[in-house]
């Protein structure tokens, strides 16, 4: 199962904006991440808790700190054509819940969450359960 499925347009931001308008535009999308790009290519993600974090628990001032202040670089990216397993994989082995997907050229194509695969996963086990369920025949050994 390709990645194909999370390429859509992702919230983002250059890492010169500052705390405040970028908080804004989380609220508005209703995300809880913001990713940094520079030439289209992800280069930083911004999280709603590193703005807690980073921001508030250290008393900054959002009107005037910068994302490139508080962003957290290098992020881990999948390729468009990575497979769920690869996600898995690299969600739990670097303990993040975002990860941006690029083009093989880099460029930022979308965004695959923990909650975007939770929902996924959730849906493909509930209909192989509805099938097990219509299917099952108390007369037939499994």
């Amino acid at each position: 199962m390709s990645l194909a499925r999370f390429c859509r347009p992702v919230i983002s931001s250059d890492e010169g904006e500052l705390v405040a308008e970028t908080a804004k535009k989380m609220r508005n999308a209703r995300v809880g991440c913001v990713v940094v790009t520079r030439a289209e290519r992800p280069i930083a993600i911004v999280t709603d808790r590193d703005l807690a974090l980073r921001v508030v628990a250290d008393a900054r001032a959002p009107q005037i700190t910068a994302l490139r202040d508080v962003a957290t670089y290098d992020p881990i990216v999948v390729r468009d054509e990575d497979g769920i397993e690869t996600v898995l994989g690299l969600m739990a082995k670097h303990g993040v819940r975002r990860l941006p997907v690029v083009s093989e050229g880099g460029h930022l194509l979308g965004i695959v969450t923990a909650d975007d695969l939770t929902v996924l996963l959730g849906r493909q086990l509930s209909e192989l359960a509805e099938g097990i369920r219509e299917n099952a025949d108390a007369t037939e050994s499994r």
